[in-house]
């Protein structure tokens, strides 16, 4: 009875992933807008490919981030106009989801949203034992896309605004930075390095020591908590530090 259990439960896993990996595609996944004219809309593209039809839902969110950097969302109804917001795709079929920008026409920094293309559950499989249903296999892949409303003018710019010592969760040593984007657009970190002062001892940081800093994307005004590190060089204890850093051009 157990074997046939542990055979029914292995069938269901793997008729649900086997669906997961290749329900549909969606792209693209990172889109800018203009505020007004022709490039406040933009065209995404979604293809089932799948063999069974796929019903599909698309929503918008506001994007923003708290004080840690962690990225925090609110459905938005009023900037974006998506069409059509529901959809259902046959086998092989493809169609275009319109996003049209109709919020503030002149927004003094970088806007910033996710759309989310989320599949609704259809049931695939029904497995069963003797005269009893064991499960209904259903899947759901979704997408984010990330969506920027870009400003005709301005740049990122970033600062260190704390920097003090600190315990990880798993008890090493570390730097902790709080990195504030204080321009008018994202800045995705690129090559970064910090400069550190403890008392009369100064230490640069950049290469691998950086890496949780390489690459974070922190959305025009807000900051983001990070991790690093402590420098051994240095001595645990009160430290100043500043950072310069080129910025992934988009």
């Amino acid at each position: 009875m157990l074997k046939q259990f542990i055979m029914v439960l292995a069938a269901c896993v793997m008729a649900t992933i086997a669906p997961l990996a290749s329900a549909y595609e969606f792209a693209p996944i990172v889109a800018q807008f203009s505020p007004n004219g022709s490039g406040a809309a933009r065209t995404f593209v979604v293809r089932n490919t799948h063999d069974v039809p796929v019903a599909l839902q698309i929503e918008v969110y506001r994007r923003s981030a708290d004080a840690t950097g962690e990225e925090t969302r609110e459905p938005e109804y009023d900037d974006f106009i998506i069409t059509p917001p529901q959809l259902v795709l046959a086998p092989g079929q493809s169609q275009s989801i319109r996003a049209q920008w109709i919020g503030d026409p002149n927004p003094e920094i970088e806007l910033s949203y996710r759309l989310i293309v989320e599949q609704l559950p259809i049931p695939y499989s029904r497995e069963e034992v003797g005269d009893k249903r064991v499960a209904d296999i259903s899947m759901g892949i979704r997408y984010e896309a990330a969506l920027y409303v870009v400003p005709a003018n301005g740049k990122p710019s970033v600062k260190i605004t704390r920097a003090e010592a600190a315990k990880s969760e798993s008890g090493e040593q570390v730097l902790r930075i709080t990195i504030k984007n204080t321009g008018q657009r994202r800045a995705i970190l690129q090559n970064p390095e910090l400069k550190l002062q403890s008392g009369d001892q100064t230490f640069t940081m950049s290469g691998e020591s950086v890496s949780n800093i390489n690459n974070r994307n922190i959305i025009a005004g807000t900051q983001a908590v990070i991790d690093v590190p402590w420098p051994a060089p240095l001595p645990v204890g009160p430290v100043s530090a500043s950072i310069s850093t080129d910025f992934y051009q988009n």
